[in-house]
């Protein structure tokens, strides 16, 4: 009972502390609330939460700061809400309701566990999106955050596999010789990072010291094994190369990939054990995946059943979704199907068309304000392609990530950095510096009304 009285008032302690900095630096608390939960995640810190009725996470506390900063930044700075956010708003409302319709068939405790997933998913994003005007982002800026996300994330990594710091029990795998020692989430993070790096030496031309942290954040990804991650990361690759074909001399492409194949030349010579391992790991997960009973059909068949469960519901829980905590008596005999491992999925199965909608709408809206240039004073388009593509290959990777996972925190940052940075890229210099100005000026008006 003493330890729950003392995680619950370090928890209120901080998130007061926090708030109280939210008014006046509202960036700088989203930006340490966030990952400090994901760093207290990835050591399982916190993890049993506490229990109020309802279990209270870390990352339930952070979502919560988080949103209530960007509605104080919103109140603040009288600014209105973006177009983009309508979606995210409307995802928060189907929450909200599910959450008060599962009060009373099904108590406070199962209610409120089952609605958090797309929560942390969703309130990352809508914050960042709400405190655009209190920063600049630009996409070279993100791509350089994301390298650096990897460098730490990867260095838990190797940490992990020499046995400097502990694997998670959750981690450990005994069917494989290498121990996936980050969970999906993080790894696609150092799968990003590789993406971000790639195009910080290739196609913003930066330091050549990006060269060597795209191919560790590459390796390490590889040994991560984890198959989803691979594919969401080839997806966003591949429109990357294909893409800065049309900004790169073909010359240039050709005088790098003969440099990379002979690099990766010598490094088989210099060591085969390389290749060899390689060639194993490859080959066991395309094993398990085509196995009948590997983790993939084991999802689909999760898929098959939510869908079907859907369809057979009702037709209020097919327009917004059955009452939350619905699956707390279902969840150990269908697992698969109640923590539904994928984001679209689990979005229709429990919050219906209208949840779906909105996340597909959210989805369309960002792609959309990426590739969606507006105009210079002097009527032309005003984009920066080269920044175009790293957010293009970003967001297709997030994409095809949801297939097979629902994201969290992380993911959610993510894409309300890509929708800020997207916004930056898509104004023309002036207007930038025009918009920056302002904010500054309206800052100081009050500081200065609140000093008199």
């Amino acid at each position: 009972m003493i330890a729950t009285v003392a995680q619950l008032g370090a928890v209120l302690a901080a998130g007061l502390l926090l708030l109280s900095l939210a008014w006046h630096r509202p960036g700088w608390v989203i930006f340490v609330s966030l990952p400090v939960a994901a760093f207290l995640d990835l050591f399982q810190i916190g993890v049993g939460g506490v229990d109020l009725g309802v279990n209270l996470y870390v990352d339930d506390a952070a979502c919560v700061v988080v949103l209530v900063t960007g509605f104080l930044a919103l109140m603040r700075y009288q600014t209105k809400f973006p177009r983009d956010t309508v979606p995210c708003l409307a995802l928060l409302v189907l929450i909200a309701l599910s959450v008060g319709r599962g009060l009373g068939p099904f108590g406070l405790k199962a209610a409120g566990n089952s609605s958090r997933n797309l929560f942390w998913f969703v309130a990352p994003a809508l914050a960042i999106m709400l405190l655009r005007p209190a920063f600049r982002l630009d996409a070279g800026r993100l791509a350089r955050w994301l390298g650096w996300a990897g460098f730490c994330l990867s260095a838990v990594a190797l940490l992990r596999w020499g046995g400097v710091l502990p694997i998670p029990v959750e981690q450990i795998d005994t069917l494989r010789e290498v121990v996936r020692s980050l969970n999906a989430d993080s790894a696609f993070i150092v799968g990003l990072a590789f993406i971000a790096a790639i195009w910080l030496a290739l196609v913003a031309r930066q330091s050549a010291w990006w060269w060597a942290g795209a191919g560790m954040f590459g390796a390490v990804t590889l040994a991560l094994q984890h198959r989803s991650v691979w594919v969401a990361i080839a997806a966003g690759l591949v429109w990357l190369g294909l893409r800065s074909l049309q900004r790169l001399y073909p010359l240039r492409w050709l005088a790098v990939g003969a440099a990379v194949c002979v690099g990766l030349g010598m490094i088989v010579v210099a060591t085969p054990q390389v290749l060899e391992s390689t060639g194993m790991i490859v080959t066991t997960n395309v094993q398990e995946a085509e196995s009948s009973n590997g983790t993939w059909a084991w999802r689909v068949a999760g898929y098959e059943e939510a869908t079907a469960r859907f369809l057979d519901g009702g037709s209020v829980d097919m327009f917004i979704g059955p009452p939350a905590g619905w699956a707390a008596d279902l969840i150990h005999e269908h697992f698969a199907s109640t923590v539904i491992h994928s984001r679209y999925v689990g979005t229709l199965a429990f919050y219906g068309i209208v949840g779906s909608a909105a996340l597909l709408l959210w989805f369309g809206m960002l792609a959309k304000r990426i590739g969606w240039p507006t105009r210079s004073p002097r009527g032309r388009p005003a984009r920066d392609h080269a920044g175009t593509i790293l957010l293009e290959a970003l967001f297709l990777s997030e994409l095809v990530y949801m297939v097979p996972y629902t994201g969290g925190i992380l993911q959610g940052a993510v894409l309300g950095l890509i929708w800020v940075a997207a916004k930056q890229n898509n104004i023309s210099i002036v207007a930038g510096r025009v918009a920056i100005a302002r904010y500054q000026f309206h800052r100081s008006s009050k500081l200065a009304a609140q000093a008199s």
